[in-house]
């Protein structure tokens, strides 16, 4: 039997666990020609989430152009991507496609080109990419879709994953100028901008001075609630005829932090364990989910060695810290002194950590709780560093 715990890659509807508020969400502005900002941490299935969106709008007739950007050394190679996706999928038949390519994007002197055994377009927008900013090449880019929509005569969605990278890639405050100028004139088109620095994009759509302000709605992606996971733990075992007790599924849980993929590949753990053992029990309970993520960040090692090298001896004692305090309390007294920082250099600290992806800021509750982009580098922390 194949093991039911999936993660590192994308996963379909079927396979989701709980989201329908946020997929119905999500289509609805894929089809009606919203403008959604869809925000959540790495590892809490936010691209899986776009891939069903996207499946369903596409059954029910919309036409999707989906791009991470991050996926794209520059902004001009993600716009080629996006001109070659909306030919292929939008200009009818190869004798008119490429005319009509050439026509809608002329100002960009595109060149595009045929494969006809992969039946897939390539252009390029080199010359133009030449003489402006990537800001401007997108911009009017997206205009050239919306035209593209409008003569297509059905819905078009575009979706841009990792957002963030597209502010970050130009001019900061510019950029996000441009965009909204552009996207806000667009008729023919919905957008969902998905991206996990949920700092800066709960910044880029909630302050009244930053250009995105208001631009459409916010879903902010949480945690999936225990009471939808446990039974998902639990059937998951059930299928293959294993038991797991009551206290190994809340270990899974607490371990993992709540967080969809650590969730998942810690179940995943002890699932493969479990169908080695005859009597066909997933563990003893919970000691036997802590040997199994002690396995994992074991064979880890390589990884979180070179991210804990990575840091600064400020940042490292400040991880050391926030994985002590569980995210909290970083600014007292007892806690600095511990960490033998001032608070300047905490909060410097603090903030590289945040920055370069190790730690985030989790806002709930009217609080603010640092938490880690990987819950299982904790669990290396305190296996293999002192102090930890």
């Amino acid at each position: 039997m194949r093991n039911p715990f999936e993660f590192g890659r994308e996963l379909t509807s079927s396979e989701l666990v709980d989201r329908e508020p946020e997929l119905a969400q999500i289509v609805q502005a894929m089809r009606e020609g919203g403008r959604l900002f869809l925000i959540g941490p790495r590892r809490y299935g936010k691209t899986s989430l776009l891939r069903a969106a996207a499946g369903r709008a596409e059954t029910a007739g919309t036409v999707v152009l989906r791009h991470d950007a991050e996926a794209y050394p520059t902004l001009a190679r993600m716009a080629e991507a996006l001109v070659a996706e909306a030919t292929r999928r939008l200009t009818g038949d190869v004798e008119q496609a490429g005319q009509k390519a050439r026509a809608i994007f002329g100002a960009l002197r595109p060149e595009v080109s045929y494969n006809p055994l992969t039946n897939g377009w390539a252009v390029s927008l080199a010359a133009a990419a030449a003489e402006r900013p990537a800001p401007d090449l997108l911009v009017d880019v997206l205009a050239g879709l919306d035209r593209l929509a409008a003569d297509a005569g059905k819905p078009v969605a575009v979706v841009l994953d990792e957002f963030q990278h597209v502010v970050e890639s130009g001019t900061g405050f510019d950029a996000e100028r441009q965009l909204r100028a552009a996207v806000q004139t667009h008729a023919h088109l919905g957008y969902v901008f998905a991206g996990s620095k949920t700092t800066l994009l709960s910044e880029m759509t909630t302050d009244p001075s930053r250009p995105f302000y208001r631009l459409g709605e916010r879903l902010f992606l949480g945690a999936i609630p225990r009471d939808d996971f446990r039974p998902f733990l639990r059937a998951g075992f059930e299928q293959a005829h294993l038991d797991i007790a009551d206290e190994a599924v809340e270990a899974i849980l607490d371990l993992a932090e709540d967080v969809p993929y650590n969730v998942q590949r810690l179940a995943y753990a002890c699932w493969n364990e479990a169908r080695s053992v005859e009597e066909g029990t997933a563990t003893p309970g919970a000691r036997g989910v802590h040997a199994a993520l002690d396995r994992l960040v074991r064979r880890d090692d390589p990884f979180y060695t070179q991210a804990w090298n990575r840091l600064s001896t400020a940042q490292q004692r400040a991880l050391l810290a926030l994985v002590e305090g569980e995210g909290r309390g970083l600014s007292s007294r007892d806690t600095l002194h511990r960490a033998g920082l001032p608070l300047s250099t905490m909060r410097t600290a603090v903030q590289a950590l945040v920055k370069t992806g190790v730690a985030r800021e989790d806002e709930a509750q009217a609080g603010v709780r640092l938490r880690l982009e990987d819950p299982f580098f904790a669990a290396w922390l305190r296996t293999f560093v002192d102090g930890a």
